[in-house]
């Protein structure tokens, strides 16, 4: 068993020993599922990353990476957790060609602070994840994680242009680079995204950039009955608007956001301020034929503040006692019945589902009360990942497509099992 102190004074050797920690107390705020890690160390450079995970292979310390720590409730809790690797002093930008729209930046830069950075040059990365102002960069890329506007931009699989990671004994990868269309050897890239600190630590990550939009709007739907909002995001797939974001609202996430209403559509629009314009005017009559009982249009700060706080709907960090939160994911036009078995499922078992769906995408995002017997969640269509405290949640729904394969590449680039051992799929 790898020794906190003598783990800590070796890591002292090849960062500067104030962030070093190896005190209880001090480490308390980095535990993962109640479990408090030997030591935690935060690397400033890609080199000081590498010294790092090569000392602790030399000890054979299981290593967890830890960004702002807003995703840590997925997951099983850690077989191990000798140490904590805190990418917080990762944090620059360091890279940024503004006429090309790319930008490289550390893997501890939290997306609020790069759409900070981004707002003066007219320029975005279009992903709204929960919690920007401490959901890293890293974090997300490793969580494969979304937002409402998936629709609209697709995910950070689809913006990402170039990785830097750091492998289980200490070598640096990359993949790709700084140029949008580049098409040489295999896609390494896409590999990491998704595969929570299994394979790698990623350090830094390049994206391709979109320009801020000329304006933007959303319109807010309200129905007395769900399956009138399902028709009408029906009739919407079949038009040619193309709205950036249809974020279905079921009742208990209305009341979350401050609104009264059975159930609501969310709709944004962005682009040129004509093309906005047309489709507040059409959505609005879309939602007139579908029988909506209201709807309300948001500009500026009050419809900034909504998608804010939609997209904090699927946080998973400070769920209530008893609850937890599930990502469903099925087929656009099975995402009514999915909304109707979990509304259900959740009055079974003596409580209320809080509900927000990427219904355009087969995404729906679930706060449920967890029943007596947690692995009866497994029963839930298309469950991908439940998170929460309580023990025995089915965290990883059913086992997926190409497990096999999986285990084989966890196996290659991992081969002591040190990097978040028990936390992914069994065996990974």
């Amino acid at each position: 068993m790898t020794k906190p102190d003598t783990l800590a004074r070796a890591l002292a050797t090849v960062v500067a020993p104030e962030y070093v920690q190896a005190d209880p107390v001090a480490c308390a705020p980095y535990q993962i599922h109640g479990i408090v890690p030997g030591c935690t160390i935060a690397p400033a450079s890609l080199e000081e990353l590498a010294a790092v995970l090569r000392l602790a292979q030399e000890h054979g310390a299981a290593v967890a990476p830890w960004g702002g720590g807003t995703q840590q409730l997925l997951g099983h809790p850690p077989a191990r957790l000798d140490l904590v690797v805190r990418t917080e002093r990762l944090s620059q930008v360091l890279e940024h060609e503004p006429a090309d729209l790319t930008i490289s930046v550390g893997a501890g830069l939290p997306i609020g602070a790069l759409r900070d950075y981004l707002a003066p040059h007219r320029q975005m990365l279009p992903l709204d994840p929960p919690l920007p102002a401490r959901a890293t960069i890293g974090g997300l890329l490793a969580t494969a994680a979304d937002g409402p506007r998936r629709l609209g931009y697709g995910t950070l699989r689809e913006l990402l242009i170039g990785i830097t990671v750091v492998e289980a004994g200490g070598r640096i990868s990359r993949g790709g680079g700084m140029v949008v269309k580049n098409v040489s050897g295999f896609d390494m890239m896409k590999l990491y995204h998704g595969s929570f600190g299994t394979l790698a630590i990623i350090a830094a990550a390049n994206f391709k950039l979109l320009p801020l939009p000329r304006a933007a709007a959303t319109l807010l739907c309200r129905f007395g009955q769900p399956g009138a909002a399902f028709a009408m995001l029906d009739a919407l797939h079949q038009t040619q608007l193309t709205p950036t974001a249809a974020e279905y609202l079921n009742q208990a996430a209305l009341m979350e956001l401050g609104f009264e209403g059975s159930c609501a559509l969310a709709l944004r629009a962005e682009g040129l301020p004509a093309a906005v314009e047309r489709h507040m005017i059409d959505m609005a009559a879309l939602a007139e034929r579908h029988s909506a009982s209201g709807t309300e249009r948001l500009n500026h700060e009050q419809e900034a503040e909504l998608w804010l706080r939609i997209a904090d709907l699927s946080q998973a960090t400070e769920l209530p006692a008893n609850t937890a939160l599930v990502k469903l994911v099925g087929q656009p036009a099975t995402i009514e019945t999915t909304v109707a078995q979990v509304e259900a499922f959740a009055q079974t078992h003596g409580g209320q589902a809080l509900m927000s769906a990427r219904a355009l995408n087969g995404i729906v995002y679930a706060r449920l009360p967890v029943p007596t017997q947690p692995q009866a969640l497994a029963a839930l269509p298309g469950l991908q990942w439940a998170a929460g405290t309580a023990p025995d949640l089915p965290y990883w729904g059913t086992e997926p497509a190409g497990f096999t394969l999986m285990q084989r590449i966890k196996a290659e680039f991992d081969p002591a099992g040190q990097l978040n051992p028990g936390r992914f799929i069994p065996g990974i």
